[in-house]
């Protein structure tokens, strides 16, 4: 049970930001106080007491990391979440492995952050609980192109943050290109098994006679042409993590053989009679639903079941179109930097015309996109003729979305969007073209989810 008169303090130099928090916490029956910088926040700890802690992590003085270290161990039983308008999957974990109870994303959506606070403030009124965390170590590796604010991506970041710390079978959903394999490397290279060897196996990519052989390896003269024993690549695994990519084009017989990997820890290489003990982390992805492929009797529900322990569904690029502005910048800065001279910009029409694309392809298209246009720009400025043709044809996503068929809503998010980009970004001077206040226009955004792609909180 949380207490009414439970104590929070928000840390952050955004007043905007404070003021929201303050009025969405306030009403909840908290007692909510707030410090500007890491220095006011040890200077309000010594007078007053803190039950949680919600700290910005891009502060002028001090980081959040560093201040979240700080407080872990001066102060190991109060909870501290942790808040960024730039969401990142290497922001999301290093966050939790250092001991943050949680990660909020700006523009804050109300109900997560009422959910949020409850659930702290409960770990830290709930009695004899450990709240530590074993591994803090730094990860091995950062993921730049997971990258976006979007509330689903930030949903996807703390999933893969909670599921790398355990040894559990993890099953990933969703469309070509959308980053299934990034995901499942850093499961593995956050994870207890981030020292052992990391195997990706495409089960849609060979036939099923050489996958087999492939995946389980076999004996000297089990088939024409094995004149040596060989590995498979889950034997290859032992003791880390395999990826298997496109699970539902393994046959019904490969199927059943990894069921067992999974079950009974062990595999049997082809032509052998004899079985391996086999310590290996599975990791599996699929473009294509499982579940009604098990309900069509095209894959088992047994094996389903062992790979369904977590499930990861990775939204596709148009359900978060709020990302598309910060992954084309990033793509601009890592293709662009090769260029003599570099590009480092993308003009607004080009912009517009990258968000209001369908990108069939996700991210992997959007990638190569921008590396297409780079290659092709003779200017420093990526323009609208420099992008594929499928983008310059491009319609507004809302009549996509309506197949034809335009809501209101979706005209107004898009006409705004698109006098954003035409301007150059500045939110004073699109405002009064779309005769609305600042106020109002900031409220929008927040409202779509894309404040923060406009460097407001």
């Amino acid at each position: 049970m949380t207490s009414s008169h439970s104590k929070i303090l928000i840390v952050d130099d955004n007043a905007e930001t404070v003021a929201l928090l303050q009025d969405i916490l306030s009403k909840e029956g908290y007692d909510v106080s707030s410090a500007p910088d890491p220095k006011a926040a040890y200077g309000h700890l010594e007078k007053s007491s803190a039950d949680l802690i919600l700290t910005d992590l891009h502060m002028p003085q001090v980081d959040g990391l560093t201040f979240l270290a700080e407080l872990r161990a001066q102060s190991p039983d109060i909870p501290v979440v942790l808040m960024t308008a730039y969401g990142s999957l290497r922001t999301a974990v290093e966050g939790l492995k250092a001991g943050a109870f949680d990660y909020l994303s700006k523009p804050f959506m109300v109900d997560e952050v009422r959910l949020v606070a409850r659930r702290a403030l409960e770990q830290r009124h709930a009695p004899s609980q450990n709240h530590s965390r074993c591994d803090r170590s730094k990860p091995r590796s950062a993921f730049d192109n997971l990258i976006g604010s979007s509330p689903a991506m930030v949903h996807v970041y703390k999933a893969v943050a909670r599921v790398a710390q355990t040894d559990s079978t993890v099953l990933l959903q969703g469309e070509s290109g959308t980053g299934k394999e990034l995901i499942a490397r850093a499961i593995h290279d956050h994870g207890p098994r981030h020292a052992g060897p990391f195997i990706t196996v495409d089960g849609g990519a060979l036939a099923e006679t050489l996958l087999e052989s492939e995946l389980f390896g076999h004996e000297r003269g089990s088939f024409t042409g094995a004149v040596s024993a060989r590995k498979g690549l889950l034997e290859k695994a032992h003791l880390g993590t395999c990826f298997l990519d496109e699970v539902a084009d393994l046959s019904p017989a490969l199927q059943g053989k990894l069921l067992r990997v999974i079950q009974e820890k062990e595999i049997r290489r082809v032509g052998s009679n004899a079985s391996t003990m086999l310590d290996v982390r599975i990791v599996a992805a699929s473009k294509t639903p499982l579940e009604p492929l098990v309900r069509a009797g095209t894959f088992r529900e047994d094996l389903y079941y062992r790979m369904n322990v977590v499930t990861i569904d990775i939204p596709p690029l148009r359900k978060r179109s709020e990302d598309i502005p910060l992954l084309a910048r990033l793509f601009v800065q890592t293709f662009g930097a090769t260029k003599t001279p570099p590009i480092t910009e993308l003009s607004p029409d080009a912009m517009r015309l990258l968000s209001q694309y369908w990108w069939p392809g996700n991210v992997r298209e959007l990638e190569h996109a921008i590396e297409r246009a780079v290659a092709l720009s003779p200017y420093s400025v990526i323009c609208p003729e420099d992008l594929p043709p499928a983008v310059k044809k491009t319609v507004p996503q809302a009549m996509a979305r309506g197949q034809g068929w335009v809501t209101l809503d979706d005209l107004e998010r898009d006409h705004i969007l698109r006098v954003l980009e035409s301007h150059e970004r500045d939110l004073g001077r699109s405002a009064v073209i779309l005769g609305i206040h600042r106020k109002t226009l900031l409220r929008k955004l927040r409202q779509y989810g894309m404040a923060s792609s406009y460097g407001v909180g």
